[in-house]
């Protein structure tokens, strides 16, 4: 009877039901969420498998590349199992137009949070347990967004004899991971990589 209870209490943190996040900080959010260890998970991928959130659903899979919607935003997912296998931290760089930059780690694995603003919409940057998720949202939606990208970034589970099998039959380049998100060729131009990226799929 215990279990059920506990595994109830569970399933209500991960949709976010039990954790009150409009009276949290973006760090407080985050560090209360990695502190679970969610056994947790409902999408199988390549190599690794994780836990969607309600009211997520899996919009494009890519392998790697996932595009997750939720709430009419696009989240892009991206897994980065080469930096995973050798253990390659993924960091990036402050720059002075952030918005918010936060940077946490949990037994080993680095994290960080970063944030533009662009016009009226806020560019989240989430990147944890090596991988990343990126979304632009209005600002009422910032804390959403963060809670439930970091439920999904911890509760990726990692498979050691598939990624390894891959990387071996050289079905994954181990060089320059190339699951990077692409990148604008203008790299002046005033659109972010989620603009750029709706204006060139397909």
């Amino acid at each position: 009877m215990f279990k059920k209870i506990l595994a109830i209490l569970v399933l209500l943190f991960l949709t976010g039901c039990s954790m009150n996040i409009e009276n949290m900080t973006y760090q407080n959010i985050i560090e209360s969420s990695i502190e679970d260890n969610i056994d947790y998970s409902n999408v199988n991928a390549v190599g690794y498998k994780y836990y969607l959130p309600i009211n997520f659903n899996v919009y494009k899979d890519d392998v790697y590349n996932q595009v997750l919607t939720s709430n009419n935003d696009y989240y892009y997912l991206n897994v980065d199992v080469v930096s995973y296998h050798y253990k390659k931290s993924m960091k990036t760089m402050h720059e002075l137009d952030d918005y918010v930059y936060y940077t946490f780690e949990k037994d080993g694995k680095n994290g960080y949070l970063r944030i533009t603003k662009n016009n009226d919409y806020f560019f989240v940057e989430l990147c944890y347990n090596y991988a990343i998720i990126e979304v632009e949202v209005e600002e009422e939606d910032l804390k959403y967004a963060i809670s439930r990208s970091i439920i999904i970034l911890n509760s990726i589970k990692y498979n050691d004899l598939v990624i390894e099998k891959n990387i071996v039959e050289d079905n994954i380049e181990t060089g320059e991971s190339k699951y990077s998100i692409p990148q604008p060729e203008n790299k002046s131009s005033s659109k972010n990589v989620l603009e750029y990226i709706k204006e060139n799929d397909g």
